[in-house]
Formats: C-alpha cells, structure tokens, sequence
C-alpha cells in the first residue's frame, strides 16, 4: 500500500511541477501585455497582439507628416546611386506613388547605415530639401548638388539619380568614371 501511495504522489507532484515549473513565462507575460491600460494609440511600438494595429496608427501619423514634409518640395519622388566599388555604395529612395504610402530606404554601405520608413525618410529629407535642382539642371550641375547634399565622395565609379517632380517631369543622370 505504501509503495502504491509513493507513486501516485510522485507521479502528481511530477505533473505539478511539470506544469508549474517549465520556466515558460510567455503566457504570463503576453496575457499582462494585452491588457488594455498597456494598449495606446500614441504607442508606436505597440505590445502583444495589437502590434500590428499600434504600427499602422503611428504609421499613419508618420504617413502623413511624410505627406507634408514632401509638398514642401519640388519634386515627388528621389532615387541616387552612387557606387564606389568594393561592395561601396550609396542608395536612397523617397517612392511616393498615387494613393500608396509614401516609401523610403537608406542603403548606405560606405557608413554602414540601413534605414527604412520614416527614418530613412528623415535622413533623405534633411538632404533633398537643400536641393535647387529643376528638370533643366545640366548634368554636371545634379551631380555636383547630390553629392554635396548627401555629403558624398566624388570619386565614385558610377552615378546615377532620377527624380520626379511635382509636374510628372524627370530629371535622370547618369554617369559612369573610367579607372
């Protein structure tokens, strides 16, 4: 009888530490998250499963502050390359396409900065808006502001920039340094 009572307590007590004790917090943690004191619509990061709503209100406020920042402009859309050779380059992009929100990403390999959405967008703006460029810009005369703009080297090996302005017209150069 004793033994039988032996085991069936160590058999309720394994279960009870096997439940209690596996060191999973998750559950605990994600039922605290969710609660609706921790949930904000100013939260940008957002927490547990209203991550993805949080993102979407910050990036609707960021959307729209993008929105604003690029009527200031001349020009709707940017895209520069510039490449240095030995896995060296430079890209940035602002894409702003009719009724889609307005894309931005920062590549640059030469500072080993990667930035996408609203960060991307920041560095590229505080770069674009010192721009005088319009769609008669010599060639000579885009490469030269990019590159100071974007703080750039000019002994690239390849250089290219398109950029669309307000009135659907584009400025493309694109130019190429021989060794």
């Amino acid at each position: 009888m004793k033994r039988t009572l032996l085991v069936f307590s160590s058999f309720v007590l394994m279960c009870f530490l096997a439940a209690c004790g596996n060191g999973n917090t998750n559950d605990i943690d994600s039922a605290q998250n969710n609660t609706p004191e921790d949930v904000s619509p100013n939260n940008e990061t957002g927490t547990g499963n209203d991550s993805k709503d949080n993102e979407e209100t910050g990036n609707s406020n960021d959307q729209e502050e993008m929105k604003t920042q690029m009527d200031k402009l001349d020009f709707s859309e940017i895209e520069v390359e510039v490449s240095y050779g030995h896995d060296q380059e430079y890209e940035a992009e602002i894409e702003q396409d009719k009724n889609q929100p307005i894309e931005a990403k920062v590549e640059d390999e030469i500072n080993d900065e990667f930035l996408n959405g609203k960060d991307a967008f920041d560095s590229i703006y505080a770069k674009a808006e010192k721009l005088t460029l319009t769609k008669d810009s010599s060639d000579q005369e885009t490469i030269e502001q990019i590159l100071d703009a974007f703080g750039l080297d000019n002994e690239y090996e390849k250089f290219e920039i398109e950029i669309t302005f307000d009135d659907g017209s584009k400025l493309d150069v694109e130019d190429r340094k021989t060794a």
